[in-house]
């Protein structure tokens, strides 16, 4: 009889230490062996993407196996589920979104994570439009939609505290729980950027094109040559921008895919699968709220 399945956060693995257990994929599959060491954040971000486990107590005859991707508990499945606040694992200047809780009223504002503790309140900075503060009231209830990992999340608050000095924030009130839904698609976003390719980092100019489509481990490139073969490395560099923050991306890359499609003024170009490399914090952050800016318009 083979061990039920628990779920492993990223949280549960150090960078940089032995596995204390063998980590498995949601069909009981083997991925890595017990003292294997993650050795970057990159890599831990794309073994979360597949769904990890450990074995825990033994599954009992007959049980489900969870589906790819599925957790064995607090399953957001369809109409979601409700799961401890702990387990969003928001972190400072993560990207949420705030929707006033009026009849009539469907304006959504974008803010950043200050920081929490827990039991008290959640810091978020001030909702701004137009570089205008919105004005918020003490007492005034919002809906709270963010994202952790594969899952849309959902909770309502109240505004404990309107400060405007040092800077505009919100103290708003913890939440004991928030509604989880699986994102249903992958976590990427259609951009138009201009991206620059070179042979090696301080090498010769190779190519250039747009990124359409990008997440935080890679990008889908439109370039009116081919460059580079499957399998194949190149060094990047490219600029993101989420509202007054920008940030230019440089690192090494694997050419993953190779195709050719039509762009949206009807021109045939080279598509380029791309597998981002290292990427420093601030940059892997930006591109993750930029995807999540995306994303808010579905969910």
């Amino acid at each position: 009889m083979k061990d039920a399945l628990i779920p492993v956060r990223k949280a549960d693995i150090a960078i940089g230490k032995p596995l204390p257990w063998a980590v498995y994929d949601a069909q009981h599959v083997l991925l890595l062996n017990k003292g294997v060491v993650v050795t970057s954040e990159h890599q831990l971000e794309i073994l979360i993407e597949k769904g990890l486990y450990r074995e825990g107590g033994p599954r009992m005859p007959g049980a489900p196996r969870p589906q790819q991707g599925e957790a064995v508990q607090d399953q957001p499945l369809e109409g979601g589920v409700d799961i401890p606040f702990d387990r969003v694992s928001l972190a400072p200047g993560d990207l949420v979104q705030l929707q006033p809780l009026q009849e009539g009223v469907d304006e959504r504002y974008n803010v950043r994570v200050i920081g929490m503790l827990k039991g008290k309140s959640v810091l978020v900075s001030h909702p701004v439009v137009d570089e205008k503060l919105i004005f918020v009231r003490e007492g005034q209830n919002f809906l709270v939609r963010a994202f952790s990992g594969v899952n849309a999340c959902g909770f309502q608050t109240r505004v404990l505290k309107v400060n405007l000095t040092p800077y505009p924030y919100l103290h708003l009130t913890y939440p004991n729980v928030v509604h989880a839904v699986r994102v249903r698609r992958a976590l990427r976003a259609p951009v138009d950027i201009i991206i620059a390719i070179y042979e090696r980092e301080g090498g010769p100019l190779i190519a250039s094109g747009r990124i359409v489509d990008l997440s935080v481990g890679g990008a889908r490139v439109h370039s009116p040559v081919q460059f580079g073969e499957k399998g194949g490395r190149v060094y990047i560099t490219f600029k993101v921008k989420l509202d007054d923050i920008e940030e230019i991306v440089t690192t090494p890359a694997i050419i993953r895919s190779h195709g050719e499609e039509t762009d949206e003024k009807g021109r045939r170009m080279q598509t380029v699968g791309l597998q981002f490399g290292e990427i420093n914090p601030a940059q892997r952050l930006i591109i993750m709220n930029l995807v999540y800016q995306h994303l808010f318009k579905e969910y």
